[in-house]
């Protein structure tokens, strides 16, 4: 694709279909800091399935709370304290604006009507507020089409669709509206975008990360909270920003706690366009100092996702081989990035990859926290294969030392850990 023709579209805004009415406080919201608090205050959601059904046995979500305690032995599924869903989730997103936590449910993990789901092949979301160390669930499940890359901005949650503009957003009171970037206007010589991520700059600004099927660089619109788009800017110093699993996808871009936004590319076939850009906080350009070479930096592995930890530092997780990374390519590979010393760390005391799943993790004052279960046939493997402790490890950013956070029993196959904050 001509650069021309990418300007000749890129640089037209287009008002999108939805409008939405943006409480005060987005306004204020700074884009990437949070305030820390004791993490002995902190309180913290498990979420759990079943390991002999894994997709179709529906969900439990118990909340915690301390930081600073480690447990052992600990029983999610299935326990009388915790909140069950009938519909098992593939993903899920906490909103600390608005209170909010979402489940996302596969149309394969979605239970009938009869058993309390949302109906048997349907794909959705379930929307629960957090309050007095409770979640309770708010609205009406929403369905989905189909649904990738998942996330949060401004007091909003959303699911994009795997390979067409359209945003499915739900605010805090589980409504929702559908969004579809118009294609016309942001089609790329007659491709369409895709959406792989909205990542919440603050003062009602997101940054929204595109990728096209024929182009293989970086793509990145600004827009308001209520998506409709004032500006999109290219660079070709990295490749396609999204990483995927089966229909998952993975956003390979987030905002620091200083509210400036990385956009990483893991997977590119070409060798020096895996690395990161750097969005300046308060700016809309790819800052044209700032390029980091992670393929170099870790010695040739190539990586699926890109999670923020705090400050400036990211959990990457890179494919475990430095030839194999395809869509079902075993991934689990840890490591820790350091943005601005442009650093790459390895992680310790996590088990052999090829026998665990790795799901959806949280980063906290330095640390990252991180669900890890036997392998099933749905993440690759068996859970039968090996005998895995299921455990959330603490891995400290600074050293990349894994430590077991909580450990619980082989009844529990750990979906993730949403820290509320």
């Amino acid at each position: 694709m001509e650069r021309k023709s990418f300007f000749k579209y890129a640089l037209m805004s287009a008002a999108l279909s939805f409008a939405v009415v943006s409480c005060s406080d987005d306004d204020d919201n700074d884009g990437g800091s949070t305030t820390t608090v004791d993490p002995a205050e902190v309180e913290f959601v498990v979420v759990a399935g079943d390991p002999e059904t894994d997709l179709t046995g529906g969900v439990y979500m118990k909340v915690y709370s301390d930081l600073t305690l480690s447990r052992t032995n600990e029983s999610v599924y299935g326990a009388t304290d915790a909140l069950k869903c009938a519909d098992g989730f593939t993903q899920e997103t906490y909103n600390s604006q608005s209170g909010v936590f979402t489940g996302y449910i596969y149309a394969r993990a979605a239970a009938s009507e009869e058993n309390g789901g949302i109906g048997s092949g349907l794909a959705g979301l379930r929307s629960y507020s957090f309050a007095n160390s409770s979640l309770t669930e708010i609205g009406s499940p929403v369905y989905l089409s189909n649904f990738g890359n998942t996330g949060t901005f401004g007091t909003y949650s959303y699911a994009a669709q795997i390979s067409s503009p359209v945003v499915e957003i739900v605010d805090n009171t589980g409504a929702s509206k559908t969004v579809t970037i118009d294609p016309t206007t942001y089609a790329i010589d007659e491709v369409n975008p895709a959406i792989s991520n909205i990542v919440d700059m603050g003062n009602n600004t997101v940054a929204i990360v595109m990728t096209y099927s024929n182009r293989d660089s970086a793509v990145v619109a600004f827009a308001d909270y209520n998506l409709n788009i004032s500006k999109v800017i290219y660079s070709g110093e990295i490749g396609t920003s999204v990483g995927a699993q089966r229909s998952v996808r993975y956003s390979q871009s987030a905002a620091d706690d200083d509210g400036n936004v990385y956009v990483f590319c893991g997977s590119s076939s070409v060798d020096s366009r895996v690395g990161a850009l750097r969005i300046n906080a308060g700016t809309t350009e790819f800052d044209s100092s700032y390029k980091f070479d992670i393929l170099s930096a870790a010695d040739g592995y190539r990586f699926r996702k890109a999670f923020h930890i705090s400050g400036d530092k990211f959990l990457l997780e890179f494919f475990t081989s430095t030839t194999d990374y395809a869509n079902m390519s075993e991934s689990g590979k840890l490591a820790i990035a350091d943005m601005s010393e442009k650093t790459i760390t390895w992680v310790s005391g996590i088990p052999d990859p090829s026998a665990i799943s790795i799901t959806w993790g949280d980063g906290y004052n330095g640390s990252y926290y991180l669900p890890v279960s036997a392998a099933t046939s749905f993440s690759g493997g068996s859970s039968s294969e090996t005998t895995i402790t299921p455990t959330i490890y603490k891995i400290d950013a600074s050293t990349g030392v894994a430590t077991a956070f909580m450990t619980f029993t082989s009844s529990d196959l750990l979906k993730a850990i949403k820290i509320i904050k």
